[in-house]
């Protein structure tokens, strides 16, 4: 039989059948039980715990009916057996899922005293891969519960240190702000917070969270930071080489002893889905990371997609959007509200790595993994291995996310096959040949959704003692979410930068993006991995357009900025990469399309034309003037646009060329 308590109570029979429990106070007694599996439970004590001096007038009449009814409920009665001082639970090695977490984490924490974080943080993933929404729900309000959530703390502490043992700070940083946000007294996730801050380059930002800490510790409870944090604190200050991940084995190295829990298994598609998951079966996997605790704005958005995702058939939903507009956000954000219409679990595929388009088969590969697959038993050839992912998610209801799309090519071998699944897709392009996909395409915030935002960051207090300053950072930002949580950010952290204080930098476009930079967070930085990935005639275009303001520019008039053939595909590039908007609707039949420049990626632009070479700027420049770009400033726009690229001819009769 198997037995799970780490979330609602489930039991499965020998055959993989559920064995259901309806009432409350048998679940209740079931839970206690188990846990303390093969200890004999007091008479006393499970009356105490079971109803916390509430008990009814014959208590121990009440728990004899109550073990009489769950001997009836179970296949083996003799599972449950009187002791001479109260009821003892037999379960076997690998049938109790609290047993598996703490044979897990006893062998994770094993691996990473022994220097071997890579089977450590295998072994503790899969510890913590057992515990269930809500946790321990049928337990009563007892000590007991309270040691039991304390142990997953520490074991998601322990996989945290693994992680970045392995240099995945990247990885977990988000995870670890949401550790340290749910328990600010939590010292061990600080100090892991700043290790991961410090090797992602953000070294001000791990010292700020120190004094975040620090400032709390001492006005709250008059005391300072325990020695690790000091310690640390010193070693950042110093720039110690020790804060440097050393090198792990690439394989691991220390395979599950036979017969434990975590032993390998068949592959997934053959495994049971009844009852309980732990390690042996396939168990609803959530790679979803955190949601951020502020999300504010996208209701229309959001609506749209949670209407979308629990379909019929197999939807694939495309978010896109420039850098910096939140996509990935809003992604993670509906995919946990949607966590219901897929309890066969959320997957996530990561397809960006630094500005880098990642290879969809490695993937697949780790997809497979996180459902269960050995890495021994996954094909190496590409149609196997996607046959594979489809055979092991058909007939469930899993949720795919991808993240980062750089082609609808990336993401096809990644969809699911069958109806009750679903796939959201995050991409700056707009993945149009991606078949039977919904596009949803994000904008700036609207301007009160982007106030809400920055409030929510910097402090209400903030806001409300400045809103037309608040209005102008956000105006400033462009409405853009990554822009404006980095302005939030930096007020929250700077007691002594004000409101219009930075109101008055962002209001310099020259600097704008310089003020919009906080640690490993920067707009520039975000625009300029999309643009690295852009032709040198693509990427010169963009930096001559910034020239042209803030109107729309039809596209045959962006492709004559430059004298290359090539530069006649630069428009449809720079709006695949998210640096350029496509404006519908606004251009005369057969003229073609009008594009439109967020404030940001012009700025950004005008950096790039800086430093361009002064003869091709003069010659775009003449150009312009003979495309008649002076009388589109003077109010001769519809003219303009509606010459069209037949011979180029601007108004007046100029030609373009």
């Amino acid at each position: 039989m198997r037995f799970a308590i780490l979330g609602p109570l489930e039991i499965t029979d020998d055959g993989g059948s559920p064995v259901t429990v309806t009432r409350r106070m048998h679940r209740s007694t079931l839970s206690l039980l188990l846990l303390n599996a093969g200890q004999p439970c007091s008479v006393n004590g499970l009356i105490t715990a079971l109803w916390a001096g509430s008990a009814p007038l014959s208590p121990q009449v009440s728990l004899r009916s109550c073990v009489y009814g769950i001997r009836k409920l179970l296949p083996d009665s003799r599972r449950l057996v009187t002791h001479p001082s109260g009821y003892l639970m037999r379960v076997d090695p690998g049938e109790l899922d609290l047993h598996s977490f703490r044979d897990l984490v006893s062998r994770g924490r094993d691996a990473l005293d022994a220097g071997n974080a890579l089977d450590a943080a295998s072994m503790l993933a899969q510890a913590l891969d057992l515990w269930r929404d809500p946790p321990v729900a049928d337990l009563p309000e007892v000590h007991d519960k309270d040691k039991l959530l304390d142990q997953r703390r520490e074991a998601q502490d322990a996989l945290m240190d693994a992680r970045l043992a392995l240099g995945r700070h990247r990885q977990v940083l988000a995870e670890l702000r949401s550790a340290v946000t749910a328990d600010p007294l939590r010292e061990h996730a600080w100090a892991q917070l700043m290790v991961a801050l410090y090797r992602c380059g953000a070294r001000a930002e791990a010292l700020a969270a120190f004094g975040r800490l620090r400032m709390t510790l001492v006005t709250t409870y008059g005391i300072e930071p325990g020695p690790e944090l000091q310690d640390l604190h010193r070693k950042v200050l110093a720039d110690d080489p020790s804060l440097t991940p050393a090198p792990q084995p690439a394989v691991l190295t220390s395979p599950a002893p036979q017969g434990t829990a975590s032993q390998q298994v068949k592959p997934a598609a053959l495994r049971k889905q009844d009852g309980p998951r732990w390690p042996g079966q396939v168990r609803p996997a959530c790679q979803l990371p955190a949601s951020v605790a502020d999300f504010a704005g996208r209701g229309a958005e959001l609506k749209e997609l949670l209407n979308r995702l629990p379909a019929e058939g197999m939807a694939v939903t495309v978010l896109s959007g420039m850098p910096g507009a939140g996509k990935t956000e809003l992604a993670v954000h509906a995919a946990h509200l949607a966590r219901p219409a897929f309890p066969d679990g959320q997957l996530c595929a990561w397809l960006d790595d630094a500005g880098l388009a990642r290879d969809p088969q490695v993937v697949l590969g780790e997809l497979l993994r996180g459902l269960g697959v050995p890495a021994g038993e996954i094909p190496v050839g590409r149609f196997e291995r996607e046959a594979m992912y489809r055979s092991v998610l058909a007939g469930r209801r899993v949720l795919v996310l991808v993240d980062g799309a750089a082609s609808a090519a990336q993401v096809r071998p990644l969809l699911p096959s069958t109806a009750g699944s679903a796939a959201l897709v995050t991409s700056r392009s707009r993945l149009a040949d991606l078949d039977g996909a919904k596009i949803i395409e994000l904008a700036g915030l609207l301007p009160e959704d982007a106030v809400g935002l920055l409030t929510e960051i910097a402090g209400r207090e903030q806001t409300a003692a400045d809103e037309a300053a608040a209005v102008m950072i956000t105006a400033a930002c462009g409405y853009l979410p990554l822009a404006i949580r980095i302005a939030g950010a930096r007020l929250a952290d700077d007691p002594e930068l004000s409101m219009p204080c930075l109101a008055s930098l962002l209001s310099s476009e020259s600097q704008r993006l310089d003020e919009l930079s906080l640690g490993d967070q920067s707009v520039r930085a975000r625009l300029a991995s999309a643009a690295q990935a852009l032709s040198g005639t693509t990427r010169t275009v963009l930096a001559l357009l910034s020239a042209a303001g803030n109107r729309d520019t039809p596209g045959w008039l962006i492709a004559s900025l430059v004298d290359d053939q090539a530069a006649g595909m630069a428009a449809p590039a720079l709006a695949s990469a998210g640096l350029l908007q496509r404006v519908p609707g606004q251009v005369p039949t057969g003229a073609g399309a009008a594009y439109r420049m967020h404030p940001l990626v012009r700025s950004y632009a005008s950096e790039l034309l800086a430093d361009a070479n002064p003869g091709i700027v003069g010659a775009a420049t003449g150009r312009l003037l003979a495309s008649g770009w002076l009388e589109l400033a003077n109010g001769g726009e519809n003219s303009l646009l509606a010459a069209g690229p037949q011979g180029h001819q601007g108004p007046q009769g100029v030609s373009s060329r």
